[in-house]
């Protein structure tokens, strides 16, 4: 960065203006958004972030899941979903149940996640809908055609996912 704001220097030397001083990421965010010269930082993830992509971003809170139905239970012992790669990527790690307690993502298969229900208090039943929090937001969001924004428990938007061809 500091050869980026001296660029900038050198071509206003010159006098050409430089109007914006561009860099960085969602994984960098604090360091160049706060690097003096820099007018803008080109994070990008941090609106869906992910918990793949968490630790490099601790300013931001992962938002994206996938809403899964449970179609099978065996009480005290696992329940499954009918959310697997098709509907989210395992590409870099296994994701994990968001906002539930007791309960342990296992596998990822073709149509389908087993849980492990790993505390006895966990109250979840066939029929029952849970989101399963994103670990790989990159790889979940290129399998889908739609993207719902909710806001306190409503579907306040929905989005298009348009795919090249």
């Amino acid at each position: 960065m500091k050869s980026l704001v001296e660029t900038k220097r050198q071509i206003e030397g010159a006098g050409i203006p430089v109007e914006i001083v561009s860099c960085g990421g969602t994984g960098d965010y604090a360091l160049s958004g706060s690097f003096p010269g820099v007018t803008e930082n080109q994070a990008g993830s941090y609106l869906l972030m992910d918990s793949w992509y968490a630790p490099f971003a601790p300013d931001f809170t992962p938002s994206l899941s996938v809403l899964a139905s449970v179609i099978s239970k065996t009480p005290g012992e696992r329940i499954v979903t009918d959310a697997g790669v098709k509907a989210i990527s395992g590409e870099r790690g296994l994701p994990s149940v968001k906002d539930l307690s007791g309960l342990k993502l296992r596998a990822l298969h073709a149509e389908h996640a087993p849980i492990d229900i790993v505390e006895s208090n966990v109250t979840v039943d066939v029929g029952d809908k849970i989101e399963i929090g994103v670990h790989y937001h990159d790889g979940t969001i290129q399998l889908h055609r739609r993207m719902f924004g909710v806001r306190e428990g409503r579907v306040e938007r929905i989005f298009l996912i348009e795919h090249g061809q």
